[in-house]
């Protein structure tokens, strides 16, 4: 089914008329089932995308969330799970999860942004990119993978992948295992990427270079949502997914050879990789544009009103 979806994407010509949005994190991208901000339930229509504004609490009931942090950051709630805003600039993203429980995918972090998140007494900066789960009901940190700063009332601790504790306590790590822990919402969050790493290939392939100067969320009108588009090379997100910059979209998606073994810019299409390989368990060529190359949050793009088609999933 990848496959198919990956060659649509192959067939479908690029659009270059490309919206961008990167002013400020709070954006909700998805919801599923009943979903409120500030007590009103919230509806994806089009390209209408409701943002978390400060001092607001966004709860989720019977439903899933997910929202836009900095450029390559999710914030993903499970049911019956709320957090509120407490800033959203770019460069002092700062959430508290109130209730139930929240996973941080954390793809890229630029070096000018800084990424905190709050539950009961304890504050937990993210210093490297990883995964992050947060129980409020238990009072519970644990990194999947990545390395945080937690810090309590009287004491702060270093909190790396395959680590967990307890908020409120004496603030010290223990090991878990990282494969029992794996729930639901680890699962749907990792389903997620699965649809929004198509949605990077297409907007990878028609973002206009001439006016992209920094890692940030870009909108596919294809498939009518926003994805995460790094500035430059391609980056393996903690579940192994890829996310492709315009120059190593490529990797997926170049043209089909010729009879000696050349490419023609009249016969394209997807070429030489499963569709695993959008899930980043292909290795590029050896010639391709690894890492991410980092970007002041203060070159990153200001919100464009974007208009589409495409029904939103609920």
């Amino acid at each position: 089914m990848l496959r198919a979806a990956v060659i649509l994407l192959a067939l479908i010509p690029a659009a270059w008329a490309q919206a961008v949005i990167s002013a400020h994190s709070g954006m909700v991208n998805y919801v599923e089932g009943e979903v409120q901000i500030a007590g009103n339930p919230v509806k994806l229509d089009g390209a209408i995308f409701p943002d978390v504004k400060i001092g607001q609490t966004l709860s989720t009931q019977m439903g899933r969330a997910e929202v836009l942090l900095t450029p390559g950051v999710f914030l993903r709630l499970d049911h019956n799970t709320s957090f509120r805003m407490i800033s959203n600039k770019l460069t002092d993203t700062q959430v508290e999860i109130l209730s139930g429980s929240a996973l941080i995918e954390a793809s890229e972090i630029l070096k000018d942004n800084r990424i905190a998140v709050k539950m009961g007494d304890a504050e937990t900066a993210l210093l490297k990119t990883g995964l992050y789960h947060f129980n409020a009901d238990a009072g519970q940190v644990r990194a999947f993978e990545g390395k945080a700063q937690v810090s309590g009332a009287s004491s702060s601790t270093e909190l790396k992948g395959g680590r967990t504790l307890l908020v409120g306590s004496s603030l010290t790590p223990d090991k878990f295992n990282k494969n029992k822990s794996k729930d639901e919402l680890y699962t749907w969050s990792q389903e997620r990427d699965y649809r929004l790493a198509l949605a990077n290939i297409s907007a990878a392939r028609s973002m206009n270079t001439k006016t992209f100067t920094s890692s940030l969320w870009a909108w596919d009108p294809w498939l009518g949502m926003y994805t995460f588009l790094p500035y430059s090379g391609r980056i393996n997100n903690p579940f192994g997914i890829s996310w492709y910059s315009p120059g190593t979209v490529w990797i997926v998606f170049r043209p089909a050879p010729t009879s000696d073994y050349g490419y023609s810019s009249g016969n394209s299409g997807w070429q030489g990789a499963s569709p695993s390989s959008v899930s980043g368990s292909v290795a590029p060529s050896s010639n391709a544009s690894t890492g991410a190359v980092g970007a002041s949050s203060g070159s990153s793009s200001g919100a464009v009103a974007a208009s589409a088609g495409a029904s939103r999933g609920r």
